[in-house]
């Protein structure tokens, strides 16, 4: 099993694109995410939604698996600009 990790540009992507679809603003859900406080990100989301995140964050296997669909990467690609 790889050891997986999102490069800076992929988490500020990930993080740009989390802020515009919950409204916030991703230097303040990037510091939160930073200082351990990662649940009060989830705690705007619908609860369904939450746990399919946390479920996700849980597995790195699945996270990988995510981060590495074709879509997800293209969404990824657009979101910095390549």
């Amino acid at each position: 099993m790889s050891q997986f990790q999102l490069s800076p540009s992929q988490m500020d992507a990930l993080l740009a694109m989390a802020g515009k679809k919950m409204g916030a603003d991703p230097k303040k859900l990037k510091q939160q995410m930073q200082d351990g406080r990662s649940d009060a990100l989830l705690d705007a989301l619908p609860q369904d939604k939450r746990e399919q995140i946390s479920a996700l964050i849980q597995n790195p296997q699945a996270m990988e698996q995510f981060i590495q669909n074709p879509k997800v990467q293209q969404l990824l690609q657009g979101l910095m600009g390549r």
